[in-house]
């Protein structure tokens, strides 16, 4: 019987040291999510070529929801969304010399109006390349697919008074454009307060659907401030 006594004995003298070990242990970090708005540059989604007399939502703007799944690595969905309407008028005049004793002139009108409007959606992996993480800089590698959405409505009249009479005629047609992007590229970040800080990414692009084209390497870029949520 001593033997059992003296065990039951140790297990409560070594109780205490047992729960003062598991309190010393660090609580799992709670899951960092965050969140972001910037203004977005790219082939597709550029920033100057807008004109005087374009309306609306003329300047890309890029929203961003991340989640960090390591402490140097993240998972980041983006949208970016820019959209005009292009009004013009053209006016001119034409002959026609059918073997007679002077040309025929003719007057031609010509009206257009035109809405794009693109979506760019883009899911990438970020990893930190920074090693510290406490520094306010931050530099990542940036890597993922960018998928590129783009749609057309131009409607507007046409015509002339090569009968006699100047009859018009309207006229409408819409169209729709997709591309998929492999994108890669660097991303700083300044870290501003532990919640909010500013971030500029910039990458280049590959187009994986219309190969040897022109535009089959392209660079996009955006500036903007983070969010993070959580200690």
């Amino acid at each position: 019987m001593a033997l059992p006594r003296l065990a039951l004995s140790g297990l409560l003298l070594a109780a205490p040291l047992l729960s003062r070990a598991q309190s010393a242990e660090p609580a799992p970090a709670a899951p960092r999510f965050y969140v972001g708005l910037a203004a977005y540059h790219s082939n597709y989604q550029n920033l100057l070529s807008s004109r005087n007399g374009d309306t609306g939502f003329r300047v890309p703007v890029q929203l961003t929801a991340g989640y960090q799944l390591r402490p140097r690595l993240a998972l980041e969905l983006g949208a970016a969304y820019s959209g005009s309407t292009q009004s013009f008028t053209y006016d001119a005049q034409y002959f026609v010399n059918a073997g007679g004793p002077g040309p025929t002139y003719y007057t031609y009108a010509y009206s257009n109006t035109t809405t794009l409007r693109t979506t760019s959606v883009s899911a990438l992996a970020r990893y930190t390349l920074t090693r510290k993480p406490e520094h306010r800089f931050q530099v990542d590698a940036l890597g993922g697919l960018t998928l590129i959405h783009r749609s057309y409505y131009s409607r507007g009249t046409g015509g002339d008074d090569s009968s006699g009479t100047f009859q018009t005629a309207p006229y409408s047609y819409r169209g729709a454009l997709d591309d998929l992007l492999l994108t890669a590229g660097l991303g700083l970040r300044y870290r501003l307060t532990p919640h909010v800080g500013l971030k500029f990414d910039f990458a280049t692009n590959h187009d994986l659907m219309h190969w040897g084209t022109y535009y089959q390497f392209t660079g996009s870029a955006a500036l903007g401030v983070q969010y993070r949520f959580g200690k």
